[in-house]
């Protein structure tokens, strides 16, 4: 009798382990907001690059940028809107100072040379703080503690989540269509919780990429004998 009790644990043991390697790995899937809590946190604390555009009827906008996570960024933009030529334009901001490289956008207000014979082709201009501000503004909702609430906006309604494969690494991949035509897509390895590629599409060729995560070095400020600092107006001018 006691051999057979001794049998049947024995017989029991298979399937217990299997019970605890299954617990072990943990095999439950994650919720989507609970995906969506770790993509914003990881991204918060990582460099990343992003590149995208949009278009407009035969308006095109196209950019480039490198993001660390103290808010510094450097970047290139080009818009076009056929027949003018391509305006491009250089950005490079750094705590609350923003330069700009565009010798384009000078000649279409009508500046063609900078004093001390500076070449505006070459030349950074610094910006004043409120047009800085604005530069700032308009890539706040993709980056930090903005891109967290846009990706929780973007997946408001029922985003998918599945086990995937990304790159060779065991992953979990989230997955929602907006009510707009958007559609967001997030691969994060699974050990460590971390993301490895986040993209955005809409219709009309909206797009938004991320990558080269933790690859950003540093963003550095031009080279001072480039950099013109246009006077600050007199107090009422």
């Amino acid at each position: 009798m006691r051999s057979g009790r001794r049998l049947a644990r024995l017989g029991a043991l298979p399937a217990l382990a299997a019970t605890g390697l299954l617990c072990s790995c943990g095999s439950a899937t994650p919720s989507a907001a609970h995906l969506l809590q770790e993509a914003g946190r990881t991204m918060a604390t990582s460099s990343y690059r992003l590149t995208g555009g949009d278009r407009a009827g035969q308006a095109k906008v196209s950019f480039s940028l490198r993001q660390l996570p103290s808010g510094a960024f450097s970047g290139e933009v080009e818009f076009s809107v056929p027949p003018s030529p391509v305006l491009s334009t250089e950005v490079v901001s750094l705590g609350s100072r923003v330069w700009v490289l565009s010798a384009a956008a000078l000649a279409q207000l009508g500046i063609t040379s900078l004093p001390g014979n500076l070449n505006p082709a070459t030349t950074w201009v610094l910006q004043p703080s409120s047009v800085g501000v604005r530069y700032q503004q308009s890539v706040a909702p993709f980056v930090g503690s903005g891109l967290e609430a846009t990706l929780e906006k973007l997946a408001a309604g029922r985003p998918q989540v599945s086990a995937a494969e990304y790159s060779g690494a065991a992953a979990w991949r989230l997955s929602e269509k907006g009510r707009a035509g958007e559609d967001l897509t997030i691969y994060l390895q699974r050990q460590p919780l971390r993301v490895l590629q986040l993209q955005v599409s809409g219709p009309d060729g909206f797009a938004i990429r991320y990558s080269s995560f933790g690859q950003v070095a540093e963003v550095t400020p031009p080279p001072p004998a480039q950099v013109y600092v246009p006077p600050t107006p007199a107090p009422g001018a």
